[in-house]
């Protein structure tokens, strides 16, 4: 007796050879179709490497468009991938200057354009000098004024160009001014040339008010090696046991998480190694991760927990002077603070540096593309889940350092944001009652802000972390 197969089975097997032929067709294809091997150096070779980058770090990589030009220069190609959500990532080519965002901090200054109230007068407003600096050696100072640049007079139709002809050059010319009997006169013109600038060391004091010890510190960014290099600052404010800390980071533009998280350790009570400190989210790729205090403050290896947490103060609430140029690490400071202590912020709504990077480069062997970038890959998030604050991070007590003439010297305990400070501290003022009377020199009150330095040279700093 002859056995016949089952017509069924015959079938189910033809089909699964033909899904099995279908399928290895198109895994042969996919194969004949891979992508085309650009020359090294050639836009498309470092596009390639741009693009693979960000849909694997970029926290927007779901958004990233497929329909750009891939022979575009790599930094139209970068900025053309960024999403209208993005505000901060930046690409450059290093050694070439021209695709680095120029600031002020090359002559070593800067400075505010502004007009009058009542009117038409606009006067330059000195606010930070950097120490050993080519407008430091030039005279320049915090609170002198400014009437003119390369001989022309400041108005409110070129406030801004003005300023990016500084930017442009390689030496200028500020012409000061003074205000009298309610008009203004030029003093002396100064040079300033382009130069390099060292990193700048802190400003800090003890004042002493009302039976009160408190400790001031003014640092300008967070560079690797910061809080390690303020240990005796705070060994300092512990010896002489101060009550209560200002810390001024009025044009503090931010620079590394580590070092935030470090002078934080230094400053707030019942700190631990495992306290949680930062969470990181990213996207899909990189996930959500807590770090602790600890981690955090050591992950650039340039400090040791131990030896900060020697010089902590225990203190359970601290004063921060911001303004609108207080961004990125110096927000940290601010929002990751608030779970272990009392944040008193008096001065302007903060920048609104919510995120964080770190910086993305060639790692192959050889190296193919020589442009770096940081895009943005992380949201922030204090211990206590609080972030989001793009729009910046609002005062207790609001005021603008401008509204009183002349800016003093930064640590001076006349200066408008920290007398706030101490009148607060020493129970003279509270937070619904300012009771500092505003001065103005020669008549002038100030208006409108035209311009600020400090505020656009903010645009190319991002907190930074690590993979």
């Amino acid at each position: 007796m002859i056995k016949r197969s089952n017509p069924l089975k015959r079938t189910a097997f033809y089909s699964t050879c033909i899904i099995l032929l279908f399928l290895a067709v198109l895994s042969s294809c996919k194969k004949d179709q891979k992508r085309p091997d650009y020359p090294i150096g050639s836009n498309e070779n470092i596009n390639t490497w741009i693009l693979d980058s960000l849909k694997r770090y970029y926290y927007w990589n779901e958004q990233l468009r497929a329909d750009i030009n891939i022979s575009l220069p790599p930094k139209d190609f970068f900025n053309a991938l960024r999403t209208p959500a993005d505000r901060f990532s930046y690409i450059n080519l290093p050694g070439d200057a021209t695709t680095i965002t120029p600031a002020n901090r090359d002559f070593g200054f800067d400075y505010t354009s502004v007009s009058d109230q009542i009117s038409t007068k606009v006067i330059g407003i000195i606010k930070v000098v950097l120490k050993d600096s080519p407008a430091s050696r030039a005279g320049l100072k915090r609170g002198d004024y400014v009437g003119k640049i390369n001989g022309k007079t400041l108005t409110s139709v070129n406030a801004q160009t003005l300023q990016d002809e500084i930017l442009s050059s390689n030496r200028f010319s500020l012409t000061l001014a003074e205000p009298n009997n309610n008009t203004w006169t030029d003093t002396r013109t100064i040079e300033i040339n382009k130069g390099i600038i060292l990193d700048q060391k802190e400003i800090s004091r003890i004042i002493e008010s009302d039976g009160k010890k408190i400790g001031y510190l003014f640092f300008i960014d967070f560079n690797a090696g910061l809080a390690s290099s303020l240990t005796s600052v705070f060994n300092n404010f512990k010896t002489q046991g101060i009550s209560d800390l200002i810390l001024d980071l009025r044009y503090n533009a931010g620079g590394q998480v580590a070092e935030a998280a470090g002078i934080c350790a230094m400053i707030a009570q019942n700190i631990t190694y495992d306290k949680p400190f930062i969470t990181y989210k990213g996207n899909k790729n990189g996930g959500n991760k807590t770090e602790s205090i600890g981690i955090a403050s050591t992950f650039d290896r340039t400090a040791n927990f131990n030896t900060l947490i020697q010089q902590n103060l225990g203190l359970n609430r601290v004063y921060v002077l911001s303004t609108k140029t207080t961004a990125s690490a110096a927000e940290i400071i601010i929002n990751n603070l608030k779970p272990f202590m009392q944040v008193i912020q008096i001065g302007e709504k903060t920048r609104g540096k919510d995120e964080a990077s770190f910086r993305i480069f060639d790692t192959r062997s050889p190296k193919q593309v020589n442009w770096e970038m940081h895009p943005i890959v992380y949201k922030l998030f204090n211990a206590q889940g609080n972030g989001s604050y793009s729009d910046g991070i609002k005062p207790d007590m609001e005021i603008n350092e401008i509204n009183t003439l002349p800016l003093l010297p930064l640590g001076d305990p006349n200066d408008l944001l920290i007398q706030t400070a101490i009148n607060r501290i020493t129970g003279k003022i509270t937070k619904n009652g300012i009771g500092i009377n505003n001065a103005h020199t020669g008549g002038f009150k100030a208006g409108n802000i035209l311009m600020d330095s400090r505020l656009q040279s903010t645009q190319n700093t991002i907190a930074i972390t690590h993979k």
